[in-house]
């Protein structure tokens, strides 16, 4: 192929990996969020799991007043809820979010308490939360993995946390959800779902992907055939005149004789069913000739067309002339003429003799 067409090729390529990367993207987008609400419920269960092991706790609980959840008014949601609590460290009314308050996990206040000193004496176990939490969505088929973060708050509101997996890496994944537990909502556990694409997409989902490249691929070589089919069809052969060649009937293809042509992409000269196939540098000489001036080259030309790196020599040049020569003989009576430190290709009038050398 010519520099053109692997040009062509190069970029047919590169829409087919740009369109697969944005269908697979997206295709891993919806495999996912498939999966967040089955996740979600699969965290909650795990946790409440792992809340349930400290029943068997003995919990003395002094609860005076009553606290309501706020109503769903307009603009009632955007404000904290106000929990008051006295401890040995004195009275303090803690300020917990809405969002904080309304994810805990146990609705009424009374079991709240009863998780606030459960949790304080034996605390939520990272690891245990997590490998429970992994085995549900085993179960569930999931193919990703699962990490999870314990966020404790003590009575000063400084935070500590613990996490199943290297904190950095944790904390470079997307948090699924987060449940509180505790009056203050002082517990927080957080999910965060690992799912690479590669694990997330089926093998029907990367064959498709791989079938959008090659059918970007398959439209250039479609397109080429096309192209070529409509130059054959439409692109009329012209007729040579005494001394000049006409190379368009069909593109790429000079006639210089009667049934005589040359393929300059293919590089072939073919008369009939006779095919002389020229070598590289054969053909860029005769296709030289037939662009010049009364197809005349001087020497300085042919070298600098054939050698533009100047390696050419005068015995190369006069070695490739007689390869030409032999190849035009053997299917043409088209000659090349050495004339005053230069070459000229000579080719018969239709329907002329071959002039004398």
């Amino acid at each position: 192929m010519k520099k053109d067409d692997w040009i062509g090729l190069a970029v047919c390529a590169l829409i087919g990996v740009v369109a697969a990367g944005i269908t697979g993207r997206q295709l891993y987008r919806e495999r996912l969020e498939m999966w967040h609400p089955q996740a979600r419920e699969a965290f909650h269960a795990a946790l409440m799991e792992e809340l349930q092991k400290k029943d068997t706790m003995e919990v003395y609980l002094n609860v005076l007043g009553s606290l309501h959840l706020p109503d769903d008014s307009i603009g009632l949601y955007q404000k904290p809820v106000k929990v008051p609590l006295e401890s040995e460290y004195g009275r303090k009314d803690f300020w917990i979010p809405y969002v904080k308050y309304v994810n805990n996990v146990e609705p009424s206040f009374m079991l709240r308490g009863i998780y606030s000193y459960l949790l304080h004496v034996s605390p939520l176990d990272v690891d245990s939360l997590n490998r429970s939490w992994n085995c549900r969505l085993e179960a569930l088929g999931f193919p990703g993995t699962a990490e999870t973060r314990v966020s404790v708050s003590d009575w000063w509101e400084r935070d500590s946390y613990a996490y199943s997996a290297d904190s950095l890496y944790v904390s470079g994944l997307d948090s699924l959800v987060t449940f509180y537990a505790g009056l203050r909502c002082e517990v927080g556990a957080t999910g965060y779902l690992h799912a690479p694409w590669r694990v997330m997409l089926s093998v029907q989902d990367k064959v498709w992907l791989a079938a959008i490249v090659g059918f970007c691929l398959l439209l250039f070589f479609v397109h080429g055939c096309v192209r070529r089919f409509c130059r054959r069809l439409f692109v009329k052969e012209k007729v040579v005149i005494g001394e000049n060649t006409v190379c368009e009937s069909p593109p790429g293809v000079c006639r210089l004789e009667a049934g005589v042509y040359f393929e300059a992409g293919s590089r072939l000269l073919k008369k009939g069913d006779n095919v002389v196939k020229l070598m590289p540098l054969s053909a860029k000489l005769l296709q030289g000739f037939l662009d010049a001036e009364d197809h005349r080259l001087t020497n300085d030309e042919i070298l600098r067309l054939l050698w533009p790196d100047g390696t050419g020599t005068l015995d190369k040049l006069h070695q490739n002339i007689k390869r030409l020569r032999q190849s035009l003989s053997q299917i043409s009576i088209c000659t090349i003429e050495h004339e005053n430190f230069s070459y000229r290709l000579i080719i018969p009038h239709s329907g002329g003799e071959k002039p004398s050398e």
